[in-house]
């Protein structure tokens, strides 16, 4: 017997019983049988092929009263009436039936932090209907959003409720959220590294930047969030709205305390900028356009200062750490309205059902966006650094599972990644239904791409590795690349010394059972045709150790012919260095110089200064001449740089710092991610920019020194990635091998064609000279 339910054919073991005289068929379909659209039987269901004679309505009944229940005590959230199709009924008694069934997909049940009482997880929960200034219509939900976020933390998480602030209306005012960061920054209670969640709902501003803000937006505007007593009328006593660099700089006071494991969500217009009209059909939205600036020095007392350190680092008297210091959900993208209904903010309400549904420990932030519901005209964002790591932790999932979405489209399985990813032909994914990195899930088939022809610069069309086997995907499904592709390959020139024999043996052995997803090196000796186009050696020092030599001629131009650091003649320490390099240049060499030929952008670098109250180019002079940037050593001398579209596409930017004297890769910008949403542009078109260092991108500014006394020159290489589509590519930073901690961070202070896709690259060396 074969059942067709969704378009999905089960094939079940049929039973014959007899009940009150009426045969029928029992047919069992066991738990997770998945459907074609996502739905799935939570439980082994019974399906009845009724007799000629029975009546069809009280089947009807007695079928939809069985499948419509709460699976295990659980709320329902999906609902789908659809039919079930029993043929192959030899019995002559028996008829083909067709039966109408109501299926449903019960949600798991969310799994809280393991703690019996969560006391290491603190919150400062905002949520405001009632505005004094009349310029705010009333909202009926942001409140009811904040308490439902405080009984989230308190009843699932089992936050104690002494640990959560919950400030609404009256409570809501500019100095009480002001204050509520800072007693965050300085409460005893919480250790560098616990959890910190900041949430607000209500409404959000947009103004004009006041005189000398660097906003990178075409219209020059900045955005806010507005406290309860936000007044523009200057008779009654101005109060303004706490803008996004000075949100920023907030955050950045708890994280230099507290650690960076801090999630903040704003539920409100032009939220998208995060740390950055009246009613409309669908609800009330939470947010105005204003017309007034607020004045250029406000919160200037929030720029602190700190100090950093070597490579491309932070500098010293810039208070804003940006994006590396926290993560930030934002309803939607800052040029989009965050709307509310039936009580509720539509962003609010469906990230609520995602974490309850799914479970915090089974999200990262980034693919939190792919579990929520639509949300129609709201394009939810999430931006950070650290946007891959698990909800409320300060851990990554499994390091080396590199994870995209896949789905399919007509008869085509397509990845959301490609060429800009290093996506080539030979690679293989594994395909699970949940990301791996995070949940052991089971794999559900091996996808592979057979020929460059797939490999588009966004996206890979892949097809099954077993000839004529199907996978069925439900609507949201991962790929792993299990199997890394062809052209990923490290050449390495090493010599041929007795000294290194355990090195060739446990170079063999791991070339037998290497890790498939591992870039793919190759030992060659000097003069070997294979050793053309090598970037790297090995040789040994007079004291035994392992140095390695450089080959790049992008680096030997300036006389840079060997790393400073060396390792131990010993495989465990040499083989991570070499797994590390192939990851660098692999990257590295994917420069794509034709990519941008039609698509003007302007690059600029400069050098900053620092008043109390802003940051900005000290001078008009662009230190990127000749195709390079050349600087002097010194730990104090900020910098930042701004990238112009000026095309007619938006476009979007990704940046990282390359540094060749550690191997390590450190993002520098990266675009938000969205998930099944649409992001806002990063570089708007008509002349959009974006200023990294300073302005609102919420980076830091950047310095270059040379730590080691006998180097008088380093160059490492800044490269940015101009994309026409959003794409993630946290896959490419990664740490050095050779010491903890990353070189560069980020401091203290009709018949219509489609549009061309834009993928290029802009690789600028950062040459650094000692005075």
């Amino acid at each position: 017997m074969s059942l067709d339910f969704f378009g999905t054919s089960f094939h079940s073991f049929p039973t014959l019983l007899w009940f009150f005289g009426n045969p029928f068929f029992i047919v069992n379909v066991l738990k997770g049988s998945c459907l074609t659209d996502g739905f799935e039987i939570q439980g082994t269901s019974t399906f009845k092929c009724e007799p000629k004679h029975s009546r069809k309505a009280d089947d009807k009944k007695a079928f939809k009263s069985k499948h419509s229940r709460k699976a295990g005590g659980l709320r329902v959230q999906a609902h789908r009436e659809s039919r079930l199709h029993i043929n192959n009924c030899e019995d002559p008694r028996f008829s083909s039936k067709t039966l109408t069934l109501s299926i449903v997909r019960a949600p798991q049940k969310a799994t809280p932090i393991p703690d019996k009482e969560n006391k290491s997880f603190f919150a400062l929960i905002i949520g405001i209907n009632q505005y004094a200034d009349a310029l705010f219509p009333v909202l009926h939900g942001a409140v009811a959003d904040a308490i439902a976020m405080r009984d989230f933390l308190k009843d699932i998480l089992k936050v104690p409720e002494s640990n959560i602030r919950l400030l609404t209306d009256s409570k809501a005012k500019r100095a009480d959220i002001m204050k509520g960061f800072s007693d965050l920054q300085n409460d005893q209670r919480i250790k560098k590294g616990d959890p910190i969640l900041i949430f607000f709902a209500g409404h959000g501003g947009e103004t004009p930047a006041p005189d000398g803000w660097q906003t990178g937006d075409v219209e020059k505007k900045i955005q806010m969030i507005i406290p309860k007593d936000f007044c523009s009328n200057k008779t009654a006593g101005l109060v303004y709205g706490i803008p996004d660099i000075s949100i920023g700089a907030l955050i950045d006071g708890i994280e230099g305390e507290k650690g960076d494991n801090i999630t903040v969500i704003f539920d409100s217009c032009n939220s998208g900028s995060g740390t950055r009209k009246s009613k409309t059909d669908e609800g009330t939205v939470r947010g105005a356009s204003l017309a007034n600036p607020p004045p250029p020095d406000i919160d200037h007392d929030l720029l602190g200062t700190h100090f950093g350190a070597r490579g491309s680092r932070t500098v010293p008297g810039f208070a804003r750490k940006g994006l590396s210091s926290h993560v930030l959900l934002a309803a939607c993208n800052q040029k989009e309205e965050a709307q509310e209904r039936l009580g509720r903010g539509r962003f609010s309400k469906a990230l609520m059902h995602a974490l309850v549904d799914v479970g915090v420990d089974k999200l990262t932030y980034a693919s939190l966006l792919d579990r929520m519901d639509k949300i129609p005209g709201q394009n939810p964002q999430c931006e950070g650094v650290n946007r891959n790591r698990i909800l409320f932790n300060s851990k990554a999932p499994s390091s080396g599972r590199i994870c995209f979405r896949i789905s399919m489209e007509g008869s085509k399985y397509t990845l959301q990644a490609g060429s800009v990813h290093g996506v080539t032909t030979g690679a293989e994914f594994t395909v699970y239904k949940d990301n791996p990195s995070i949940i052991d899930s089971t794999p559900l088939g091996v996808l592979v791409v057979h020929s460059s022809e797939d490999v588009l610069p966004f996206s890979t069309h892949l097809s099954p590795k077993v000839y004529g086997a199907v996978i069925r995907l439900p609507p949201v499904a991962y790929a792993a690349q299990s199997k890394a592709g062809e052209a990923e390959r490290l050449v390495v020139v090493v010599p041929f010394d007795k000294r290194l024999k355990s090195l060739y043996e446990a170079f063999a052995k791991d070339l037998q059972n290497a890790d498939p997803r591992r870039r793919e090196i190759r030992f060659a000796k000097h003069g070997d045709p294979d050793a053309r186009g090598a970037k790297l050696a090995l040789s040994i020092t007079p004291d035994g150790e392992i140095a390695f030599d450089i080959l790049d001629a992008r680096l030997t131009e300036y006389n840079i012919r060997q790393m400073h650091y060396t390792v131990r003649n010993d495989p465990k320490d040499i083989m991570p260095v070499l797994n590390s390099a192939a990851h660098f240049y692999w990257y590295l060499d994917r420069e794509k110089k034709d990519g941008l030929v039609n698509t003007p952008i302007k690059f600029e670098f400069f050098e900053l200064s620092s008043s109390e109250d802003k940051i900005e180019p000290k001078t008009d002079e662009n230190l990127y001449k000749n195709a390079a940037v050349e600087l002097v050593s010194s730990p104090k001398i900020a910098y930042g740089f701004k990238v112009t579209n000026n095309s007619k596409r938006d476009l979007y930017l990704n940046a990282f710092y390359f540094d060749n004297s550690d191997f390590s890769i450190s993002s520098v910008y990266q675009s938000t991610t969205s998930g099944q949403f649409e992001a806002y542009p990063t570089l708007p078109k008509n002349g959009g920019f974006i200023p990294v260092g300073y302005g609102d991108s919420g980076i830091r500014p950047f310095a270059y020194s040379i730590e080691q006394d006998d180097v008088e020159i380093d160059v490492g290489f800044l490269m940015l990635f101009i994309t026409s589509t959003n794409v993630d590519l946290s896959m490419i930073p990664q740490e050095t091998p050779f010491v903890q901690g990353r070189k560069m961070t980020q401091v203290d202070v009709t018949d219509k064609k489609e549009p061309e896709l834009v993928y290029g690259t802009i690789l600028i060396p950062i040459i650094i000279r000692r005075e």
